[in-house]
């Protein structure tokens, strides 16, 4: 792929160079702007969730958070480590808000977790599906993206997300519940 994006670009700059070779510094100049103004606005939301996500552990509301939510984890999972759990509460709730990139530290603690035990394949294929598909209830990525970039409704895009990720963890979680077999 980076090959593809190389020969891409290689060809872009020469074109440029040809067709008008004044704005080819400017062109590269500019993507590098916004380019790094984009990754500071996306570090800051994400540091503000990994922030909030820090303190809920901290003030043991995720403890709480998780016990909520273990009857969902035990027919999604089957039984799986207290800690796991945890873990996978806070990605999962993580995800609902649309802060996949913020959730990836918990997914690893869980999937860490789960392999200390014999017998957790199925619930860590079943993690992976929920990760992929994640029901997004507030995309916030996408909404800071399209903030950020002057779109001049940027939430036009929550129905649809929600009824894209619901339709999607819906159809990954029979097919993992079909096709992978859950140890007693």
């Amino acid at each position: 792929m980076n090959v593809i994006f190389g020969i891409i670009l290689t060809l872009s700059t020469i074109i440029l160079i040809f067709k008008s070779p004044e704005s080819v510094l400017t062109a590269m100049l500019s993507g590098g702007e916004k380019a790094l103004n984009l990754s500071i606005k996306m570090v800051v939301v994400y540091a503000v969730w990994m922030g909030v996500f820090s303190l809920l552990e901290q003030s043991g509301l995720s403890n709480k958070f998780a016990k909520m939510l273990k009857p969902l984890n035990k027919f999604l999972f089957g039984k799986v480590p207290d800690r796991a759990n945890d873990f996978m509460s806070l990605n999962i709730s993580a995800n609902v808000l649309g802060m996949s990139g913020a959730t990836t530290p918990m997914g690893i603690k869980s999937v860490q977790e789960l392999e200390k035990y014999k017998g957790t394949e199925y619930a860590i294929a079943m993690f992976f599906v929920i990760n992929a598909t994640s029901v997004q209830i507030i995309p916030s990525s996408v909404l800071a993206l399209r903030s950020s970039m002057g779109a001049s409704s940027p939430a036009d895009i929550i129905l649809p997300t929600i009824l894209a990720t619901l339709l999607s963890t819906v159809i990954g979680v029979v097919l993992v519940k079909i096709f992978i077999k859950k140890k007693a």
